[in-house]
């Protein structure tokens, strides 16, 4: 590995950025595999808890929200039924494991991988995006899954409209790349960035539509006076993204711009500033390690 390509000045470039991750796309590849292969390496089932996981959350908020509270998910397709709520919660917590999982993971990438950073030159945001590309490929699995559940459940195929769904996907994985490379610099000089980000976490499952729907939080509001409130909800832009993902998939219709253009200026504002940040911080990622 060249060292006239890794001094501190140029590893700092952010125009270096998708040079770099391109001459060094199979050590990324590497890293990925070798993550997947630890993490289900003594694991009966293997990669299928990757399929297992969200379905046994499903079952579980299923069971809660529909027979405990009796929540439903009304106008979509229609009066929802078991079957419908069930998919609707299993799309919503595809959408959230992939973000909560790529973060925390990320977080903590360059800390345990220290070892490897003080030793190789090579650019650093190769260790969160293997993280987050682990968390890419159980989110893969998972949708295979969902596609096939929605079939065998509701007896037709998801719309035509599914084909929209990258698209959408491609938003939140800026968002989630972007705040993954800020949380992982800023961890390795802060160990307490990691704490936060899991308690953060813990408070973005509640504020996002996993297991409700918008329409349910602004009916309550408007009980009690405060629906002036109802847009804050909209300021997480998952929620934006949960809501597209579902109107494609059980509305069957395109989602509005006014529920895409806050995700869309939030996947460019913190892409732009992660990447920024990780580079500068970069050159001495190694020393704060």
């Amino acid at each position: 590995m060249s060292s006239e390509t890794y001094t501190n000045t140029h590893q700092g470039r952010l125009s270096r950025v998708l040079p770099d991750l391109l001459a060094h796309r199979q050590l990324l590849l590497d890293l990925i595999g070798k993550d997947l292969r630890v993490r289900y390496r003594y694991a009966l089932m293997g990669v299928a808890w990757a399929i297992i996981e969200p379905l046994l959350m499903m079952l579980v908020l299923t069971f809660v929200f529909s027979y405990v509270f009796q929540i439903r998910f009304d106008g979509l397709m229609g009066e929802a039924d078991i079957r419908t709520t069930a998919l609707v919660i299993l799309s919503g917590l595809l959408a959230w494991q992939f973000f909560s999982n790529s973060l925390s993971t990320a977080t903590e990438s360059l800390v345990d991988n220290r070892s490897l950073i003080t030793k190789v030159h090579f650019p650093r945001e190769v260790i969160p995006l293997a993280s987050i590309g682990v968390a890419l490929v159980n989110t893969v699995i998972g949708s295979i899954l969902f596609v096939i559940i929605y079939t065998t459940l509701l007896g037709t195929l998801p719309p035509l409209a599914i084909l929209l769904i990258p698209f959408l996907f491609l938003i939140q994985l800026a968002i989630v790349i972007g705040l993954s490379l800020l949380t992982a610099c800023l961890n390795a000089q802060f160990r307490d960035i990691s704490y936060m980000v899991n308690a953060l976490l813990m408070f973005g499952f509640y504020a996002s539509p996993v297991f409700y729907e918008p329409a349910l939080v602004q009916a309550r509001l408007t009980e009690r006076g405060l629906e002036h409130w109802y847009p804050l909800l909209f300021a997480n832009p998952l929620c934006g993204l949960i809501t597209a993902y579902r109107e494609i998939l059980f509305h069957h219709q395109l989602p509005s711009l006014n529920i895409l253009a806050w995700p869309i200026i939030c996947a460019v504002l913190v892409l732009g500033i992660g990447l920024k940040i990780f580079r500068h911080q970069s050159p001495t990622l190694a020393d704060k390690l």
